[in-house]
């Protein structure tokens, strides 16, 4: 692994040279709304420190709507038009962390060994993945309450920190290495190591919630009355989901236009009524309770069940935009208290 420094004023010129022989997708900042990741196109002004609000990176790999393919009727019959994307090389740039960590959850869905889905294969297995560590950290964040964060670096190609003037760009694959390799980046020193310490400290090392390095899979019973408490308050607006980096619900609807149908899919949370609604009828989580109680089961044990990982990063999105202040970190700390064990359970 290299350790290298490039000046903040030379990153314009390094994106530049990217976009030679790469597709560049950064943050680009929206009035009034999170910035977004879309492709860098000549006048964009990037965020790439980590240091404003941001969509989370799952909608370049996993887009909130996609075709998948079309099918055509004519004199010759159904033509099928397939739709996978033919995606040159990408490099992301400017996402959190903790978004990496996410984007390693999504691979275990959608590039299983089972179930390899093409679509997001075309774009994650060209993609190169860029992290930051912003020179301060939300305030929303509890990712060492839920994994040693240590782990996540190997979820990336290339980690930056933000040194002020500059950033510590530490190359972890080879195909991160080969991005850093421009005549752009400088040798670091002990000074910028020590930086850069301090930098993942404040991120790595701050206090851990009462939850953490417990066995949330165990904890997180199906008869908590916290689930029925959460539903009285939810409004079921999906915002938790739609911003989470590690959530991968998604819906698949044909569309028909005279002679042309498209089978398109998008996104989709387990929060809306209708996500488990059958054709018969039958909805088996017909209120917000069950709904309520599949997210959290879903994340913390079913995931660690199926492949190993839980489903949160501790990113903070959902504590910062439930606009009714549901706090996923004192869902989690008061499951996992002793007292809690001893409160009466309600029926379903």
């Amino acid at each position: 692994m290299s350790e290298k420094i490039i000046s903040k004023d030379k990153i314009k010129e390094w994106i530049d040279v990217l976009m030679q022989s790469h597709t560049v997708v950064a943050p680009i900042e929206r009035k009034d709304a999170p910035a977004e990741f879309r492709e860098i196109k000549p006048g964009d002004e990037p965020i790439i420190d980590g240091s404003k609000s941001m969509m989370p990176p799952k909608d370049w790999l996993l887009p909130r709507y996609e075709t998948l393919f079309k099918v055509s009727k004519g004199a010759e019959g159904a033509q099928v038009e397939p739709a996978v994307p033919e995606c040159k090389p990408t490099v992301m740039l400017g996402m959190w962390l903790p978004d990496a960590a996410a984007i390693r959850v999504l691979d275990r869905v959608f590039l299983d060994d089972k179930f390899k889905d093409p679509y997001y294969a075309a774009r994650r297995e060209n993609t190169v993945l860029v992290a930051v560590m912003p020179a301060e950290k939300r305030w929303s964040w509890f990712c060492n309450s839920v994994d040693d964060v240590e782990t996540w670096k190997d979820s990336v190609d290339v980690l930056m920190y933000d040194l002020g003037d500059k950033f510590y760009v530490e190359g972890i694959s080879a195909k991160g290495e080969e991005i850093i390799a421009g005549a752009y980046f400088t040798e670091s020193n002990e000074a910028d190591t020590i930086a850069r310490n301090q930098v993942w400290d404040l991120f790595a090392k701050c206090d851990k919630l009462p939850f953490a390095g417990k066995a949330l899979y165990d904890n997180l019973a199906w008869e908590d009355p916290i689930w029925a408490e959460i539903s009285q308050k939810c409004l079921a607006c999906g915002m938790c989901s739609y911003m989470c980096p590690s959530c991968s619900c998604f819906d698949i609807q044909d569309e028909t236009n005279g002679l042309c149908t498209e089978r398109y899919r998008c996104r989709d949370t387990c929060q809306f009524e209708d996500f488990t609604l059958m054709g018969a009828g039958h909805n088996p989580r017909n209120n917000q309770l069950p709904r309520s109680r599949q997210r959290l089961l879903h994340k913390f044990k079913y995931q660690h069940e199926q492949f190993g990982v839980v489903g949160c990063t501790g990113c903070g999105r959902c504590v910062e935009l439930c606009p009714v202040n549901v706090d996923i970190r004192d869902v989690l700390t008061r499951t996992c208290s002793k007292e809690r064990a001893e409160e009466p359970v309600k029926a379903d």
